[in-house]
């Protein structure tokens, strides 16, 4: 991106670069956001080898911070990991909360008429740098946090560094990017927020509602669920709702989860959490009657966006799924029965939309009217 401001050229080997820094930040600064003492400020602290206090004057100032934003890439990116070598001056106790203070300003700092593509992508350049120059794990995923906040849908595709973290491990079938977490020490808190961030950025419902999985499992019991836990745990059960077979496997202990288990304790949400278990141990005649005792679709589904047609389609599916793990051989005529088709004609249409979601594997014997099992 072309400065709108004048530059000059920054030589981090050179004796003086500091002093070329704060120059380099003053020149490209919009005047009006630049503090008038700026310079004056900023060269004490390196006359008296201050280098908190030169950090602590740079993110501050809401026109030094703009200046890296404007710069062209590769100078910000000079400016910046000289401004960032500089936490290697100051003391560890003092060096992680600067580097908190600097990575918020970057994040935060608006820019007049910006354009959000291009200041999200020059933001989180610029805390990748700052990423790769820490090396405790909390901060990494403080600043992995704020990179995908910041991410568009187009920062998120596979050839790009972050969509690269949401590919899944060859081996063990897990996300990179939980693999990497894993290896970090950091809390529970820490890790809710980056999958929170990320469920908020990432397109797609079933890359979505994985991410939503993933924070929820983060509540360990009921009384610590906050409003973000109850508003990620509403937003996954209606995605295992709206779609129960593609993540059937990531979706089946849903249930057992605290901040699902809060849903059943509100007025509100206490509906929603019943038809959620009816889709998780029920079959199509539990659905029907949980609907009609609950007041229709109306009070039941439409609250939640959710379509009767997709519901139903959907309890077939998983009644005959459940059929099968009772019995290795089912009559056409219990088929029909249980998942309330007008006609046995109907049936073989439904076992191939059961095998085909990958729940199970059978054969269908048209001459003896029955289905045989092989795997549920």
């Amino acid at each position: 991106m072309a400065s709108a401001y004048s530059s000059s050229t920054l030589v981090n080997v050179a004796e003086d670069a500091e002093v070329r820094l704060v120059r380099l930040l003053a020149e490209t600064a919009p005047k009006h956001l630049l503090s008038p003492s700026f310079a004056e400020d900023c060269q004490r602290c390196i006359v008296q080898g201050d280098a908190s206090g030169l950090i602590r004057f740079i993110v501050n100032d809401s026109g030094a911070i703009c200046a890296m934003l404007v710069l062209e890439e590769q100078e910000a990116v000079s400016a910046f990991s000289l401004l960032t070598a500089l936490l290697d001056k100051v003391r560890a106790e003092e060096a992680s909360g600067l580097a908190a203070a600097l990575a918020d300003a970057v994040e935060k700092t608006q820019m007049e008429g910006e354009a959000k593509e291009n200041m999200s992508t020059r933001r989180i350049t610029l805390l990748s740098v700052l990423y790769n120059m820490r090396v405790d794990g909390r901060s990494k995923c403080t600043l992995l946090t704020k990179m995908f906040r910041l991410a568009i849908p187009s920062m998120l595709a596979e050839d790009k560094p972050l969509g690269s973290l949401l590919l899944e491990e060859s081996e063990a079938g897990s996300l990179r990017l939980t693999a990497l977490v894993d290896g970090w020490n950091i809390t529970a808190e820490d890790r809710r927020e980056l999958f929170k961030a990320v469920a908020s950025s990432i397109p797609g419902q079933l890359q979505r509602q994985r991410f939503r999985l993933l924070l929820i499992e983060g509540y360990t019991d009921v009384s610590e669920t906050d409003a973000d836990g109850l508003a990620a745990a509403k937003d996954a059960a209606v995605g295992a709702i709206q779609d129960p077979v593609s993540l059937f496997m990531q979706q089946r202990s849903m249930l057992s989860m605290p901040a699902i288990r809060a849903l059943s304790n509100s007025d509100d949400t206490k509906v929603l959490h019943g038809l959620l278990t009816v889709f998780q141990e029920g079959k199509l005649e539990d659905y029907f009657s949980f609907v009609k005792a609950n007041g229709g679709d109306d009070k039941v589904l439409a609250p939640w966006g959710l379509s009767s047609e997709d519901c139903v389609r959907h309890m077939r599916i998983l009644s005959m799924c459940s059929l099968a793990v009772e019995h290795e051989e089912i009559p056409y005529s219990s088929i029909a029965q249980t998942l309330q088709l007008p006609s046995e004609k109907e049936v073989e249409s439904w076992v191939i939309a059961a095998v085909s979601s990958g729940l199970l594997a059978a054969k269908m014997d048209q001459l003896q009217q029955k289905v045989m099992v092989e795997r549920s």
